[in-house]
């Protein structure tokens, strides 16, 4: 159901299947009311939008809205062919009371008109909410959520994450919703932060959730439809977000930007590209009449969004979306609060960090901070070091390797057993450099380019490098050496035995087949697979997080490089 193709620490790139197509996250769900569109549905899609989000609640209180969603389909009704999601009534509990529908007959509703994502009626916990309310209001989402699932039938299920302000209650009731039969987890409750720009606060709440939530589900941040913050939500692991501000924004006269916010009515330039605002002036805009002014800068407000979430993709892509998030910051205080916030979680962000990224870093977070420390620390280093802006004082032999390169490096061309030994070191542990160039070594280079491919010990092939980042890649001449001087469970992922005849015909080890593994290790990080005797069958690059693993995450976890 979903896929993760590509990962930033906890931010990814997924596909979500549904019935009526499949989901590219991180992605806007806009929000439309079927008595009010602001905008039709087809200039939702030309604005960018793969899904859409409507309200079953309101649909189901309106007789003649009833009875065509229950002929025809909730799609047919707001003439939307792609992917539909729609919300129980939780919202509106919020802003009017308590709604006047029991919550199963909510779910049963949503699956008979066909929507694609139905969503449980959760109870709507206030910020302002004692933890002892908060608590008994989380048992009573969590009891709705267990009637729920027998009743969704092929719909997908979206048991929301409540807990109020309350951390350890959020993260008790992630653990919960995970182990239900549920397909999506929307973090609920957090529009008042978001309106109160309590970010911070925001920020700590949704990590409290990510670390029980089950990673193979998508997370959804209900209320979530500001361009500013798609990209800090998305760096703490969001991958749906839905709203209805860009018509409420319209309706009031103001233009969203990734930076944040302008009434038009200030505005004497438009300081925006898209297709609305490359097409007409302030002046223009101000004078239409308000209808159709409103209509424009709700399309304004949508190309605007869809188009820093393809940014925040390609952030993610590269590896760069913590520097995305810290431009943000430059323009928004409150997502400045949330990096705060974030720097006192850095251990356990840590556990997320790759061990490579496609790019530089170009800030220096505090989790790659502390990834780099770490290996640091495991590797023999020289008396010629160099200072580098972001992580102090490393070895002259690291200047070509990722993360460590200084800006603006020059590749050094000069290749020597002790280079080789000092990267080794970086990667797998001065131990099992000594024992990989413990011998004859001989250093292939390019004619070309003068850089080391490979490395031959004894004849062997033990290791060969990756040019872009500098790090190497193990051969399985290489990995038998690592196996034999570093005890278990160093450098290993244990699967099961059904999964290791696979792996040594050279296959792919998926997640559902480990039953261990080295928590020292990191996303692209260099592996060794092994039996549960500690038999080594295969060696390959890691392509998710320990911790990925032992929260649930399904797919593949061990790209297999060579059988053994």
């Amino acid at each position: 159901m979903f896929e993760v193709k590509t990962r930033d620490g906890l931010a990814r790139i997924g596909r979500l299947a549904t019935r009526h197509g499949v989901l590219e996250t991180p992605t806007l769900l806009p929000v439309v009311n079927p008595r009010r569109m602001t905008l039709s549905t087809a200039e939702i899609r030309d604005c960018g939008a793969s899904g859409l989000i409507t309200n079953s609640y309101i649909i189901s209180r309106h007789e003649e809205l009833r009875e065509r969603a229950l002929a025809e389909g909730v799609h047919t009704l707001v003439e939307w062919e792609g992917p539909l999601m729609t919300d129980s009534g939780t919202f509106q509990s919020h802003v009017y009371g308590d709604v006047e529908i029991e919550p199963q007959a909510i779910v049963e509703f949503q699956r008979d008109i066909g929507s694609d994502i139905g969503t449980v009626l959760d109870v709507f916990t206030e910020p302002e909410f004692d933890a002892g309310r908060a608590e008994s209001e989380l048992a009573e989402t969590q009891a709705r959520i267990e009637a729920a699932v027998p009743l969704k039938g092929e719909m997908l299920l979206a048991a929301t994450v409540q807990g109020g302000i309350h951390p350890e209650l959020r993260e008790r009731a992630a653990s919960l919703v995970s182990g239900t039969e549920s397909d999506v987890h929307p973090i609920g409750g957090v529009v008042p932060l978001m309106e109160q720009y309590r970010y911070g606060e925001l920020a700590g709440l949704i990590l409290a959730a990510k670390r029980a939530l089950v990673p193979s589900r998508p997370v959804h941040l209900f209320g979530c439809g500001h361009p500013s913050l798609f990209a800090l939500a998305t760096l703490l692991g969001c991958d749906l977000f839905d709203s209805a501000s860009y018509a409420k924004f319209a309706a009031d006269g103001r233009m969203m930007f990734s930076w944040g916010t302008r009434r038009l009515a200030e505005m004497q330039e438009l300081p925006c590209g898209c297709a609305v605002c490359s097409a007409t002036t302030a002046a223009e805009l101000q004078a239409l009449p308000d209808d159709k002014r409103e209509r424009q800068l709700a399309r304004h407000n949508l190309l605007v969004s869809f188009a820093e979430l393809r940014q925040v993709r390609e952030a993610v892509r590269g590896g760069q979306l913590w520097e995305l998030v810290v431009a943000r910051a430059a323009g928004r205080p409150e997502v400045a609060d949330a990096l705060v916030a974030l720097e006192a979680e850095g251990e356990w962000l840590e556990k997320w960090e790759p061990a490579f990224r496609p790019q530089q870093p170009t800030s220096a977070r505090e989790p790659l901070r502390r990834f780099v420390q770490d290996r640091l620390h495991h590797a023999k280093t020289s008396s010629e070091c160099y200072d580098h802006p972001f992580f102090g004082a490393i070895d002259q032999e690291l200047a070509d390797t990722a993360p460590l390169r200084p800006p603006g490096n020059v590749r050094q061309r000069s290749w020597t057993p002790e280079r080789v030994h000092a990267i080794a070191s970086y990667q797998f542990g001065s131990a099992a450099a000594d024992a990989l160039l413990k011998g004859d070594v001989e250093l292939v280079t390019s004619r070309n380019t003068g850089r080391l491919r490979n490395v031959i010990v004894d004849g062997e092939h033990r290791l060969s490098l990756s040019a872009r980042h500098g790090l190497f890649t193990l051969r399985a001449a290489g990995a038998c050496v690592i196996h034999a001087t570093c005890a278990a469970p160093q450098h290993r992922v244990v699967v099961h035995a059904d999964s290791a005849e696979f792996n040594r015909q050279g296959r792919n080890a998926f997640c559902k087949f480990v039953l261990e593994c080295d928590q020292e290790l990191h996303c692209q990080d260099e592996c060794l697979i092994v039996t549960e005797s500690d038999e080594l069958v295969a060696v390959g690059k890691l392509k998710v997080a320990p911790v990925e693993i032992a929260l649930g995450q399904q797919g593949l976890a061990v790209k297999v490089r060579e059988a053994v």
